[in-house]
């Protein structure tokens, strides 16, 4: 194990840090103060900022000690502090860590969480050299769990009256990963790429991307989508092409066509359950596998982004598979969140 202490670590929207006592106020607002952050956490929530600078003070002494691990979450975009990821327990005999987080409501469900979670992971196995990461959470807050799930740890089951919180004594769900089961994130330098609308020249290759789509979804969805690229499929996309209300947004690199994305203009007429709902969807975005995580597709959101400001949608929606766990975490990080779910029940 390498102790290396708790090393500045960045994200795509984090800056993952040690604390400053000039925290204080925006942990105390943000977070430490909040009964409803709190609630299923061993410490009850601070009264006043004094008690959040007495915490931090005692943090920060422990920086100097190699063995000490407490990040502070800022946002890169406003330089905001909103909340900390820490290693709770560490057992040098046998190199496991425990993890532990809180965050503002404010950023709940945003996938903060987990692409802390990620950065700290990556750091713990392949720099301080950590064999084993754990984490719990009471089983009456499975959202901890999906945090825990998204980052990348396995369900490992229920421990009956392991824990204690501000709840009582509680029943904790085990979660885990050990090192030779981490697959660390393939690191790429960024290509100059090019963003801009199909040409209808460019259809052909954007065909060959929309297969391997198809390809993704059959091997992830056997029982819903049919396998192959039949030409029906490859003669909808001339209909997507045609189509006033769609665009069709392509990405080029090195004079190729790398990427893609369908943007479906949807207006939907107030019902009696429901208002207009304006927006712009994405419904179909891919990324030819040879140019992943070399910036194509952070630059076609960009290219979207501006487009929807452009054209003055208020919202920007998409739709994706629960199997696509990659695919969640970029869009998270990217800033989407989730506003509504499909569940289903399998026999």
């Amino acid at each position: 194990m390498n102790k290396t202490g708790t090393q500045t670590l960045e994200t795509h929207r984090l800056i993952l840090r040690p604390f400053k006592i000039e925290d204080a106020d925006e942990m105390f607002n943000n977070w430490a103060s909040d009964p409803e952050v709190t609630r299923f956490l061993t410490w009850p929530a601070h009264s006043s900022v004094d008690i959040t600078r007495m915490v931090l003070n005692d943090w920060i002494s422990h920086y100097e000690d190699g063995a000490y691990f407490n990040w502070a979450i800022e946002l890169r975009e406003t330089g905001s502090v909103i909340g900390n990821i820490a290693v709770v327990q560490l057992r040098e005999d046998i190199e496991q860590v425990e993890i532990g987080y809180c965050m503002s409501r404010a950023f709940w469900g945003q996938g903060i969480m987990p692409e802390a979670f990620r950065a700290v992971m990556e750091y713990l196995f392949t720099v301080v050299g950590i064999n084993r990461i754990s984490a719990h959470h009471d089983v009456n807050n499975p959202k901890s769990g999906r945090v825990m799930a998204k980052a990348g740890l396995k369900k490992e089951g229920v421990h009956i009256g392991a824990g204690r919180n501000n709840q009582g004594v509680v029943d904790l769900c085990a979660y885990g990963l050990v090192r030779s089961e981490y697959t660390p994130p393939e690191r790429h330098e960024p290509v100059p790429v090019t963003v801009r609308f199909a040409r209808e020249a460019d259809l052909p290759t954007v065909n060959l991307l929309r297969r391997e789509v198809n390809d993704l979804h059959v091997a992830g969805k056997p029982d819903v989508f049919k396998p192959g690229f039949c030409d029906e499929l490859r003669d909808h996309l001339f209909t997507i092409w045609n189509d006033p209300g769609q665009e069709i947004v392509v990405a080029e690199a090195g004079g190729k066509v790398c990427g893609f994305a369908i943007l479906h203009h949807i207006n939907r007429p107030e019902n009696p359950f429901m208002f207009e709902r304006d927006f712009l969807d994405i419904d179909e975005f891919c990324v030819d596998k040879n140019f992943r995580r070399q910036g194509v597709a952070s630059a076609m959101i960009r290219f979207i982004l501006d487009f929807v400001k452009e054209k003055g949608f208020k919202r920007l929606e998409l739709n994706m598979w629960e199997f696509n766990r990659g695919a969640l975490a970029f869009y998270e990080a990217a800033g989407f969140k989730t506003f509504r779910r499909y569940m289903e029940i399998m026999e």
